[in-house]
């Protein structure tokens, strides 16, 4: 047995290796190559030859014969050293003409780059390919995987054992592509797969290829697919129904999406927009989208010109981010022509507002007694000195009159006039009212709204202490705290009323002291309705005048007879409890009855002289109680804070009464 070395061994050496084998007498010791290919390593292993790496002396004299195919001898030995016969580069050459057609076909199919590119083998398909003798020349580590065998075991296979069924032998036969077959592997595990011819330069069929796919793959990816439609569906589906007018485009600045709001508010449909650079639609102003692409970072309340007619609108825009990657950009555009006119209305309403609330005037001052006289012109002064003014006196005596009065008599009668009742809500609430909430990062509160204008803090002796410090410092430098460490400058005279001598208040530490002294400068003290005898007349006539318009009743007077008795009852609540009574009254009257007698006075009195009628005492009162209630909700225009003031009892005392007699307590007013 001669012993062979070839040295220089490319891919052509299987041809040698292939012929040597024919021939008896041969063996091939090994292959001397500096960087073997992979085919070269592949048909070393299959074969079992050596891989050669260098050459020693002792390897030498186990070697017969060199074959040396490189041309350049030198580079892997010293021939001198070398006792084997030495066949030449030239006569290797001769030798591998020799070689048969059929041998050489399958290598050069085989060898091809198509086949031995390494991005096959990076595939998640499993690539599979035969030769023109239907012999498997080529695998993927994707189709190791899908067969559940190494490459070394079907390399050289006929495909008809390895992958029965399939359809490669009948594409070289066809030529003909077969596009998602379906086949079942010998491991059970199916495939879906594609397969089509190999052809030469010469266009002849040399081979043919296989992309093999597992089943349950193609089916997660269908169904993946499908949720994909389905979210994209739902999305375009919100996006058109929604009522903001939205355009989207891709990272170029390119138009993606419309929908049917932004065509209304521009005039431009969708196929005018979608393909088209970003600027369409825009007659002045730059385009947002371009600024967020540019910038990565969303901008808002950019005011341009847009669409075909030019609208005015706010525009709103931000990047859209996948993965990291910058993908588009999408925007939201607002009508500000809308928002004017809502302005617009707005400010009407709150005009409208205002001249309900305010409605009062000197004129409306019932000023027939002394003491009202007195009242008058204290409160004619005020009018001129726009300072800081404390009004005082008991319960339903009409501070909340006077201070409108003061407001709407003076320059600033223009300009907000807003009431603060500090009874009615706790130390928070009433902060946030005043001064703005600062955890909402707006001081947007009462005060700040107030400027140029009156505020109105009625019972401000229910203050608490800290926000009277509070408002001391406001009243002391004009300035508004806001938000963030900033401060504001705001123009408003503050007007308050107590129900309770302030004086007492600050010596038992329950009033700040520097408040007091800055709203004591102008205190207007308003008499009770005891020490106005000689305006019962007139307030009289005045209230029946209001009743009639809230009751659609057909009472026009009170009778002389009628004021006596009224100016001989007590009053504690004064001008509001008077009003509730002749409401009471009205209410009770009949239709055709246009004067009210001391009968209807004494039908409704709660005195203890009231005549014992059917029901227990307890009924009779609640009875009573139930139409004082309702009197006093009906003449403050169900108001409930005004209505409990009049009655004297706490608001959540009036709510549990109301409930207690199944009052209807919707669309009534909290306070005012």
């Amino acid at each position: 047995m001669k012993n062979l070395l070839i040295i220089g061994a490319g891919d052509e050496a299987v041809l040698f290796i292939k012929q040597l084998q024919q021939i008896k007498g041969f063996r091939v010791a090994g292959m001397l190559v500096k960087s073997p290919s992979a085919i070269v390593k592949y048909q070393a292993e299959r074969l079992d030859i050596p891989l050669w790496k260098e050459v020693t002396a002792e390897s030498l004299e186990q070697v017969d014969f060199v074959l040396e195919i490189s041309g350049e001898l030198a580079d892997f030995l010293d021939p001198s050293l070398c006792k084997a016969e030495i066949i030449s580069g030239q006569s290797a050459q001769m030798m591998l003409a020799f070689a048969s057609p059929e041998d050489t076909e399958k290598t050069s199919t085989y060898n091809s780059q198509q086949f031995r590119s390494k991005t096959l083998e990076y595939l998640h398909e499993g690539i599979l390919c035969i030769n023109s003798q239907d012999e498997i020349m080529y695998m993927n580590e994707a189709a190791e995987m899908l067969l559940g065998s190494r490459k070394h075991t079907v390399i050289g296979k006929p495909i008809n054992i390895v992958l029965p069924g399939s359809r490669l032998s009948e594409t070289i036969r066809k030529r003909e592509r077969f596009t998602d077959e379906q086949l079942k592997l010998p491991n059970g595990e199916g495939v879906v797969y594609t397969c089509a011819p190999i052809e030469d330069d010469q266009e002849r069929v040399t081979g043919a290829f296989a992309v093999l796919k597992k089943t349950i793959d193609i089916v997660a990816l269908a169904e993946e697919l499908t949720d994909v439609r389905e979210v994209k569906s739902m999305l375009a589906a919100i996006i058109d129904s929604s009522q903001e007018a939205i355009s989207v485009v891709d990272e170029n600045g390119i138009g993606l999406i419309v929908n049917p709001a932004y065509t209304r508010l521009t005039g431009y449909e969708a196929d005018q927009i979608v393909g088209k650079p970003a600027i369409t639609d825009i007659m002045e102003g730059e385009s947002l989208h371009m600024q967020v692409l540019r910038t990565r970072r969303p901008a808002t309340g950019a005011r341009m010109r847009v669409g075909k007619h030019g609208k005015e609108m706010m525009v709103n825009a931000a990047p859209i981010i996948v993965d990291g990657k910058l993908r588009g950009s999408v925007g939201v555009l607002h009508d500000i022509s809308e928002l004017h006119e809502l302005q617009d209305e707005v400010q009407r309403a709150r005009k409208i507002i205002r001249s309900l609330e305010n409605k009062y005037t000197l004129k409306d001052v019932i000023a027939d007694s002394d003491t009202m006289q007195v009242t008058l012109e204290q409160v004619k002064f005020a009018v001129l000195a726009d300072a800081p003014c404390l009004l005082r006196g008991d319960a339903g005596v009409g501070k909340g009159m006077f201070a409108a009065i003061i407001h709407n008599e003076s320059k600033r009668r223009h300009h907000p006039f807003i009431r603060v009742d500090c009874a009615a809500n706790d130390e928070e609430t009433l902060e946030n009212q005043l001064f703005g909430s600062v955890r909402q990062q707006h001081a947007g509160g009462l005060i700040e709204r107030s400027n140029g204008g009156t505020l109105f803090l009625d019972d401000v002796d229910f203050l608490p202490l800290r926000l009277q410090e509070k408002l001391t410092d406001f009243m002391t430098t004009g300035k508004l705290r806001l938000h963030a460490g900033k401060s504001k400058q705001i123009d408003v005279r503050v007007v308050v009323s107590a129900r309770h001598p302030l004086e007492r208040a600050v010596f038992e530490n329950r009033f700040h002291e520097p408040l007091f002294e800055k709203l004591k400068r102008i205190t207007i003290y308003i008499p009770d309705l005891a020490a106005r005898l000689d305006d019962f007349e007139g307030l009289l006539s005045t209230i029946i005048h209001k009743q009639r318009q809230l009751l659609q009743t057909s009472v026009q007077s009170i009778s002389e007879s009628s004021i006596d008795v009224l100016k001989a009852k007590k009053w504690s609540h004064n001008v509001k409890e008077l009003e509730t009574a002749i409401a009471q009254v009205m209410t009770f009257m009949e239709k055709h009855e246009r004067v009210i007698q001391p009968k209807h006075i004494q039908l409704q009195s709660a005195d203890p002289e009231l005549s014992v009628s059917n029901g227990t005492l307890q009924e009779q009162v609640e009875l009573v109680e139930k139409q004082l209630i309702e009197a006093a909700l009906q003449a403050n225009d169900y108001n409930k804070k005004a209505a409990a003031d009049q009655l004297g009892v706490s608001i959540r005392n009036l709510y549990y009464k109301m409930d207690k007699y199944n009052f209807d307590r919707s669309g009534m007013q909290d306070f005012s």
